[in-house]
């Protein structure tokens, strides 16, 4: 039997030019949370190789049976790809039908992964934080730091100073004024400790590397913080994370897998799954005083969901490119 099939490859510039909103991605993020948290999905252990301190690959795949989708994304982070001229994560995604198990789109996943990756900071945000705050740090000023600014806006309605802090004095001051562009006052620190104090929530996102040197201590948690790493524990001392009321993760799993890997070494068993959260299964914040942290280490359902958005929309307005099969 000879059936024609193929498959749509998206490169980087047809999903910018796609450009799915964040609103809509932290909607997505949701959905497929929630269906974690129900056991709905599909999801092993992320495959993880580190052939030199500075260089990891990963490999992520789940499905999502009420999306009608699978997903697998290989991609690699290296601090030494600024160098060459690269973003710190490059790799590609294969998005399958569940229907015939057809790779259905091949696709570059780091426009993915940036932007479902602060989605799933601001639905801890939405579910994890104080509603009187109206100010957030940022421990790592680079791709992550504008797409956590476009996520956090909607889900911080009060929001009014962003707080930058950077080992690159440059890379802080360019986000600080890309702050001021978007209608935010910015606050430049010159220590991990001063963001830390300048707001009850913070993000730190730095590059992953297990032999960094970990600085947050259980002294510098304040009552009524939220902070969300997603950098795994590369600024957290593992009496800090202990120190947390609520340590809540997008997966057990993973942080059990990643340790032998020299992450998390000495991490408390997390009490919740952000999921279970947003599900409705885990009361979450308990109090406003609660010292919350919260590893999102970044799942698969969360690619999943994103890339059917980007395919779909790819296949309605006739973007990319076919490749036979």
């Amino acid at each position: 039997m000879n059936i024609h099939r193929s498959t749509l490859y998206l490169n980087r510039e047809t999903i910018d030019m796609i450009n799915i909103p964040m609103k809509r991605i932290i909607e997505v993020v949701e959905i497929a949370l929630t269906e974690k948290a129900h056991g709905r999905v599909q999801m092993p252990s992320k495959h993880w190789m580190e052939p030199r301190a500075n260089r990891w690959f990963g490999g992520m795949s789940s499905c999502i049976p009420k999306l009608g989708y699978a997903a697998m994304k290989w991609q690699s982070g290296s601090t030494e790809n600024a160098a060459r001229g690269l973003p710190y994560l490059t790799g590609m995604l294969f998005l399958n039908s569940l229907e015939d198990g057809v790779v259905a789109a091949v696709m570059d996943s780091t426009w993915i992964t940036q932007q479902r990756t602060a989605a799933a900071s601001a639905v801890a945000v939405k579910y994890l934080g104080r509603k009187d705050v109206d100010s957030y740090a940022m421990l790592g000023c680079g791709v992550q730091a504008r797409s956590h600014l476009e996520a956090f806006r909607h889900v911080i309605p009060n929001l009014s100073q962003v707080v930058a802090y950077d080992i690159n004095p440059h890379a802080a001051a360019t986000f600080a004024r890309e702050v001021e562009a978007a209608g935010f006052r910015s606050k430049i620190v010159d220590s991990p400790r001063a963001a830390l104090e300048s707001s009850e929530i913070f993000v730190t996102a730095g590059p992953i590397e297990p032999n960094a040197p970990r600085t947050i201590d259980a002294d510098w948690l304040r009552p009524g913080l939220l902070g969300i790493t997603i950098d795994y524990d590369c600024y957290w001392k593992p009496a800090a994370l202990a120190a947390a009321d609520c340590l809540v993760t997008d997966d057990f799993g993973q942080v059990e897998h990643i340790k032998e890997h020299g992450y998390f070494v000495g991490c408390p068993t997390p009490h919740a799954e952000l999921g279970s959260v947003v599900a409705g299964l885990h009361p979450g914040r308990a109090s406003p005083q609660q010292k919350i942290i919260a590893i999102n280490m970044g799942v698969a359902v969360e690619d999943v969901a994103t890339a059917k958005e980007i395919y779909e929309v790819a296949r309605a307005q006739k973007l990319g490119v076919e490749l036979p099969l």
